[in-house]
């Protein structure tokens, strides 16, 4: 299993690839891998051979990590409140509190 560090890190992930992933977040098209640490992954269904991202929700509901295909040592950590937010702006989206 391979450990991430907490430290800051530079991720950069295309405006395509989000953009993907927000699509098929918004028809409910996503598919999703669990790697061997138990972590299940989110791609954009189709996706698999070509660079993606890929987001996985954390246990406890405190944090979403997102990364790209192309560099899984390197990942973003987001909020569960930058994700709802970023859910909440895609169409047919229902709100939240």
């Amino acid at each position: 299993m391979e450990a991430f560090d907490r430290e800051p890190a530079e991720v950069r992930i295309p405006r395509a690839a989000l953009d993907a992933m927000a699509a098929a977040l918004s028809v409910r098209t996503v598919a999703m891998r669990t790697w061997p640490d138990g972590i299940e992954w989110m791609y954009t269904l189709g996706t698999w051979d070509e660079p993606h991202l890929e987001v996985a929700l954390m246990p406890g509901g405190e944090e979403v990590w997102l990364r790209m295909s192309t560099d899984r040592s390197s990942l973003a950590v987001w909020t569960i409140q930058q994700w709802l937010d970023f859910a909440g702006q895609l169409p047919g989206a229902t709100p939240h509190d």
